[in-house]
């Protein structure tokens, strides 16, 4: 899944304030002896100016954002997911430290223009149907047994499935179109039967699919007999370890 161009290029100015704030801190703190970090190596002691001193300061602060943005954009199954680690660095605030990230955001700024850092628009959408998710089981939660308050629960969650499996037929390489030959959408159940025809599930997922299709559709139409608050959290649950499987 391909990031919007507004929130692509949103971090990629992100990128480029802290590569430029970073480099105008290190001209400023490269030469402060090192004691003034913390150890006592240097003989000779000098005060700082007062830009060393504000800037010295600022330092944290951009190694926060530093971390903030690589935990944004690195998937945690990338290989450079280690450089968050660093965090717990004893010379996090050493020139020498500032310097050698600034050349790392450098050339993870270059991986991210490239599309290297992962699916960083499927993790973004993954997170979105969690917290939908989330919300449908509040929804069941703060519902009385034997009233009808289960529905809206059901018809949350059958949303989020079907985004889902639009945004799985999106990812497959190829993708899958998810417009029939008319050019309108595929409702739920033929993102079902025309992703197990690519074999992205089988059929037995399949089945359990369609089970939660019939339970959105009865409760979008009104049926509400047809299926009970028992059904909707089984519904539930079955989504999440779907996704779980299938989104991560």
């Amino acid at each position: 899944m391909t990031l919007p161009p507004s929130l692509f290029n949103q971090y990629l100015d992100r990128f480029d304030e802290l590569i430029q704030e970073g480099e105008r801190i290190y001209k400023v703190i490269k030469d402060i002896p090192t004691h003034h970090f913390g150890t006592s190596s240097d003989e000779v002691t000098r005060p700082l100016t007062q830009q060393e001193l504000e800037d010295q300061q600022k330092l944290e602060g951009w190694n926060v954002n530093y971390l903030s943005l690589l935990d944004r954009i690195i998937s945690p199954r990338n290989a450079h997911r280690n450089l968050l680690d660093e965090k717990r660095e004893r010379v996090a605030n050493f020139p020498s430290t500032l310097n050698t990230r600034i050349s790392r955001l450098k050339g993870l700024k270059d991986d991210f223009q490239k599309g290297f850092l992962g699916d960083l628009g499927l993790e973004i959408e993954t997170a979105i149907a969690a917290d939908y998710m989330g919300q449908a089981e509040q929804l069941l939660a703060e519902g009385q047994s034997g009233k009808y308050d289960h529905v809206p629960a059901a018809v949350l969650a059958g949303a989020v499935l079907e985004k889902s499996l639009r945004t799985l037929c999106d990812k497959q390489s190829p993708s899958i179109p998810t417009v029939n030959d008319k050019g309108k959408p595929l409702t739920l159940t033929p993102l079902i039967d025309v992703l197990k025809k690519n074999n992205v599930f089988n059929e037995l997922t399949a089945k359990q699919l369609r089970a939660w299709a019939d339970i959105r559709n009865s409760a979008a139409h009104g049926n509400f007999d047809e299926f009970n608050r028992s059904h909707v959290d089984q519904m539930i649950r079955g989504i999440n370890n779907f996704l779980a499987l299938h989104m991560i």
